[in-house]
């Protein structure tokens, strides 16, 4: 496919309508950002629909096999705008939480969506979009790493690449490490990388993880979210940032913390955010919670949690991995037989039957099940 006089692509990371159980408080903070404040936002930036294009880097849905009807209608909404907004075109890469299968991506919850949009493209496989003579290779997910790797092979004339992958060493948080997938320096021959599927925003040699454009649980806390706005011309093509400052966000305090601030500054802090307040299990047997709860029931949060520590535990040390990432199980499995030292006929034959077991389970599964 080829794209002409385009000035602009705005990028935006995974979306996952649908999380939290398909509940209607998340589903419409996600419609609000994406119809309204996204929108708005653009606007604002200078939008121009006869040459600007979006590009959304997978994960559309978040749940695989089956799709909430009211989630269904909201993300026809979604695209509807978008569409009528980005009147040269939205392109959008299949990511793991929209394929039916695991390993094959032509069974999916946007079938049909380019059909009912004339703009709106899918790729449910790796094609090169070639805007202003530059070559973007759109690589929808891919279950294996052997494949992603030689799909990148054939294209390695593509000077940009858009996928949804796992690249090991990859941040799920402060302090964990992704560790399977690609390496990264095996694609050091693309100018620039744009990647979905990890939600930590994240910019690493030429490899960046566009992240979600809002918050969506704990382990986001304290990465800055928004979407990207790659100005693109004949000579080259040079990216911005752009924050998302409206969207409800993850927060945490020490309720030591806040006791030294007045009601007007606790309320600038929890308004429209999702609250954990820290509090020491001693000073919890004689700290009036309940009446603490009551003085701030007006200040706007979403919710407001207590997380009682000890003070032997640091909080720094908490994990906290976003609760959307799901591991590539054939790959958590390669990196377990490498740390076995186990002879390689050996590892073969227990990876060969683990994936029939696995795909006979996955794909003969009754539909009652």
């Amino acid at each position: 496919m080829t794209e002409n006089n385009i000035r602009r692509i705005y990028l935006l990371g995974d979306l996952h309508l649908g999380i939290k159980n398909a509940s209607i408080e998340w589903s419409e903070i996600q419609s609000d950002f994406l119809i309204n404040k996204f929108l708005e936002a653009i606007d604002l930036d200078g939008f121009d629909p006869e040459t600007d294009i979006l590009i959304q880097v997978g994960d559309w849905h978040h749940v695989r096999e089956s799709t909430n009807v009211r989630i269904q209608s909201s993300s026809l909404n979604i695209a509807k705008a978008l569409c009528e907004k980005f009147k040269r075109g939205v392109h959008v890469i299949l990511g793991n939480h929209d394929v039916y299968y695991k390993d094959q991506n032509d069974i999916h919850s946007l079938v049909g969506f380019d059909q009912i949009f004339d703009n709106f493209q899918v790729y449910e496989s790796p094609e090169i979009l070639n805007i202003n003579n530059h070559k973007f290779l759109m690589l929808p997910w891919t279950d294996s790493t052997d494949r992603f790797r030689e799909t990148i092979s054939k294209h390695q004339k593509a000077d940009f690449l858009i996928c949804h992958a796992d690249i090991k060493g990859a941040k799920l948080s402060k302090t964990t490490k992704l560790e399977h997938g690609v390496e990264y320096n095996e694609l050091n021959n693309y100018k620039r990388v744009y990647s979905g599927h990890i939600h930590i925003r994240q910019d690493q040699d030429n490899v960046l993880y566009v992240g979600t454009p809002y918050q969506m649980d704990r382990g986001d806390i304290g990465n800055v979210k928004g979407f990207y706005v790659l100005d693109i011309s004949k000579s080259g093509v040079s990216e911005r940032f752009i924050e998302n400052q409206t969207s409800p966000r993850f927060i945490k305090y020490n309720i030591h913390d806040l006791l030294e601030l007045g009601l007007n500054e606790i309320e600038n802090k929890f308004r429209n955010n999702f609250v954990d307040v820290y509090i020491d299990h001693e000073f919890a047997k004689t700290f009036p919670i309940t009446r603490f709860i009551e003085l701030v029931k007006d200040c706007g949060h979403r919710s407001l949690e207590f997380q009682p520590y000890s003070t032997d535990v640091s909080d720094d040390n908490k994990i906290e991995v976003a609760q959307t990432y799901e591991y590539n199980i054939f790959d958590v499995l390669s990196e377990y037989l490498k740390s076995r030292d186990l002879p390689s006929h050996k590892s073969e034959l227990i990876y060969d039957k683990f994936k029939t077991v696995y795909e006979d389970l996955k794909n003969n599964k009754p539909y009652n099940q």
